[in-house]
This record gives structure tokens, C-alpha cells and sequence, in this order.
């Protein structure tokens, strides 16, 4: 059984909110290198320009080279949804049965663009891609440079 509630804030979202009491803090956290994912090769072409646009329109270090394979995920997901969306509209909602008369029935590009919605909506609150994900974290600088990593680090460590 996995772990109950929400999942734990980084530390350093933690800072940005404000937090103060070391008894909170995980000073000893592994931070990822701060290097942007490389876009691979073998991405799908329609989702080549979803990730440089995510990637340009991002604050530095909101998506990082740790995160390439849900990042990918997530640009081939946006691509296929858009793609199933157009076809759907040109499709419609409803088409006609072969087997039984037909009779209409639900348009089975219904079931992909919802899944491929669903799965966008995930990984962009994963990615901290939505308004909601990015809510409480207020631009500061970064960790390493502020005060209070400062006085909350003990002595002869490094955050």
C-alpha cells in the first residue's frame, strides 16, 4: 500500500513558503542537477514543438534534466490529444455501427482524447505546469543563496 495524503513538499518549496522550523526541513535532500532536459531524438514530431514552447515559457529549474522521461510523457500526450481532438471534430461525437443496423454509437476518438486529457492534466501538475501547482510558491531567490537556508543549516554543512 502506498503512502496516504499528499505527497511531501521539497524542501526547497517548503523555504519559499516560508517554512522556518528545522524539525520540517530535509537539509540532507538530494537535489537534481539543474541542467534542462535534452530533447530526444526520437520524440514523436508533433511533440517536438510542444516541449520547446513548455521549455521556453518555464522559469529556470522548474523542469530539469531528472524529469526528461515524464516530460516526455507528457509533450507526447498533449501531441496525441490534439491530434485525436481533430480528428474527433471532424468526426463527430456519434458514428454508425456497421454490425447493427446502424445504429449510432459513441465515436471510440472519445475514449483517447479523454485519457490523453487525463494523463496532460496529471503530468502537468507533476510538472508544476498549472496555475494550482505554482499557487503558493512566490518568487525568491534561490536556496543556496538565502539567509534563512543560512541560519537554519547547521554549522559545517552545506544544504
Amino acid at each position: 500500500m502506498g503512502r496516504r495524503g499528499p505527497a511531501p513538499l521539497p524542501t526547497r518549496v517548503k523555504l519559499l513558503h516560508g517554512e522556518t522550523r528545522r524539525s520540517r526541513l530535509n537539509l540532507r535532500e538530494p537535489l537534481p542537477a539543474t541542467d534542462v532536459p535534452v530533447m530526444p531524438s526520437d520524440l514523436l514530431e508533433a511533440a517536438k514543438p510542444i516541449w520547446e514552447r513548455v521549455l521556453a515559457a518555464q522559469a529556470p529549474g522548474v523542469i530539469l534534466a531528472a524529469h526528461a522521461e515524464v516530460f516526455r510523457i507528457y509533450c507526447e500526450s498533449a501531441a496525441r490529444y490534439a491530434e485525436a481532438s481533430n480528428l474527433l471534430a471532424r468526426s463527430g461525437l456519434l458514428l454508425r455501427d456497421g454490425h447493427h443496423g446502424g445504429a449510432p454509437v459513441k465515436n471510440p476518438l472519445c475514449q483517447i482524447v479523454r485519457d490523453n486529457a487525463d494523463q496532460v492534466r496529471v503530468l502537468a501538475r507533476e510538472l508544476g505546469l498549472t496555475p494550482s501547482s505554482l499557487s503558493g510558491v512566490h518568487a525568491a531567490p534561490a536556496p543556496q543563496d538565502s539567509a534563512m537556508l543560512a541560519l537554519l543549516t547547521p554549522r559545517g554543512r552545506t544544504g
